[in-house]
């Protein structure tokens, strides 16, 4: 049907164009005969006029037509979009887009179904992410590929950056979306420096799955079980549900008390037409990035500091204390300052909520040996490149080397946006902590509990064990 009604359009555009052929050709010749009868100038000045504004109607025409016929050809398989500047959402199999309807719910707003060439989906630039659910009503937010450069910030703590304010202080992020897989970004740039450093423009590495990637979908809120629930029991037993299936949705319990080792098999089976998987440390990088640019909230995202480790909340202020008195990610005065937008397009439990494992780790003796750590992730350190993120050991295996050790890494939020391995020393202040020795596991966003110290920037160590606090968030790659 879209195909015909284009021709359609094809076929009016030319109309349209061979009748703007005739009647300029019948105005010429009645110029020549008015003019060869010694009408007066004016009245020939008026038939150019004529046909001038005629021809302006034309032109504006054909843009309109244009117009349509781009936003016609809107596709959703991930192909860059000239009309949004960005690779359209790739909605794979099962998934549908969908869209934050104001004045639906009686005008408390809610989702609704649209398709992928309602042009209304997304407008990454006002911070409209493109959202979307797959079959069983999880929830997923598009992050498109796309380049970045760290203007000022780079391996500074906030407190490097805006010393006269204990609340502030990051770097600044500036953001070229680029052209489907291709090295060239929207504003045609081909030439990138794809090195660490202050100023350096990189192609960002988290859209990589075993071949360059348009984008990829992101958990809108850490994962649960689907029949997670939201009450204090849930949280007392820590089980949030007991159906060992992943959903993600908001207003319910976390999953917590997994091992990473779980948490990697169930988000890599989870849906394999999708190629579902764990996060990477280099895609929650992703995340936090566009974030912290004009194309996010570019501020602090608040904490979720439900000490129920409800998903999708937010207190009263930036960094609230660890309470039970919460507001949801629907909620315009609070809920939605929990949003990596600003607006309920945006990713939650980015700050706060449940402590959340990554793929990631340093790849030290405790690791090759097959020690402790190895216990509970095996399955990660056995994994294929592509599901991971690994870090070189230091000199020796402590956090000042390790840390020194991923100078060169870029794009996963940890080196570029810290002072040091230990303390609040990431942008806004965020804890920092670099894995080392038995504790060679990553863990990203901080606790409800942690206030000031959790955020986008904010990241641990960990042995990968089944705690109460860590949780868990999977990514979707529609190849």
């Amino acid at each position: 049907m879209q195909m015909k009604n284009y021709f359609k359009r094809e076929k009016g555009s030319m109309a349209i164009y061979t009748i703007a052929t005739i009647l300029s050709f019948i105005i010429i010749l009645t110029g020549i005969f008015f003019t060869a009868s010694s009408v007066r100038k004016n009245q020939l000045r008026t038939l150019i006029k004529i046909e001038e504004v005629y021809r302006k109607n034309v032109n504006n025409k054909r843009e309109v037509y244009d117009d349509l016929t781009a936003e016609r050809m809107l596709s959703s398989d991930g192909t860059f979009s000239k009309l949004k500047g960005i690779n359209t959402p790739n909605l794979g199999s099962g998934m549908t887009a969908i869209k934050w309807d104001e004045t639906a719910n009686n005008g408390a707003g809610d989702w609704v179904e649209t398709t992928g060439d309602d042009k209304d989906w997304y407008d990454y630039s006002n911070k409209k992410w493109a959202n979307a659910i797959t079959e069983d009503g999880s929830m997923w937010v598009w992050i498109p590929r796309f380049a970045y450069q760290i203007e000022s910030g780079y391996n500074k703590s906030g407190a490097d950056i805006n010393p006269d304010d204990a609340t502030t202080g990051a770097g600044t992020i500036n953001i070229k979306f680029m052209k489907g897989t291709t090295n060239e970004a929207a504003d045609g740039t081909k030439t990138w420096d794809n090195v660490s450093g202050e100023g350096k423009w990189n192609i960002h590495p988290a859209f990589n799955y075993g071949k360059t990637v348009s984008g990829i979908w992101v958990a809108k809120f850490e994962a649960s079980q689907s029949d997670a629930g939201a009450n204090a029991a849930d949280y007392q037993n820590s089980t949030g549900g007991t159906s060992g299936v992943i959903k993600i949705q908001p207003g319910v319990n976390s999953w917590r008390n997994i091992t990473i080792n779980d948490i990697y098999s169930k988000c890599l089976s989870y849906n394999t037409a999708l190629n579902s998987h764990m996060m990477k440390n280099s895609e929650w990088g992703a995340v936090a990035y566009l974030a912290q640019s004009t194309y996010g909230k570019n501020s602090e995202v608040w904490i979720n500091p439900n000490s129920n480790y409800i998903t999708g909340q937010a207190g009263e202020s930036v960094s609230a204390s660890s309470t039970t008195t919460t507001y949801a990610y629907t909620d315009t005065t609070y809920g939605v300052n929990a949003s990596t937008t600003g607006n309920v397009t945006g990713i939650y439990d980015m700050s706060g909520g449940s402590w959340e494992y990554v793929a990631a780790y340093v790849n030290n003796s405790y690791v090759v040996s097959g020690q402790e750590p190895y216990t509970y992730g095996s399955n990660v350190i056995n994994g294929e490149a592509k599901t991971k993120n690994i870090y070189n050991m230091g000199t020796t295996d402590t956090v000042a080397d390790n840390y020194a050790a991923a100078a060169g890494v870029y794009g996963d939020a940890v080196y570029e946006t810290f002072s040091s391995g230990i303390g609040t020393n990431s942008w806004y202040r965020d804890y920092s902590y670099f894995p080392y020795l038995k504790t060679p596991f990553f863990r990203r966003g901080g606790c409800c509990s942690d206030g000031s110290s959790a955020g986008g920037f904010c990241f641990g160590y960990d042995n990968g064990y089944d705690y109460g606090h860590v949780g868990f968030r999977p990514v979707l790659v529609a190849l």
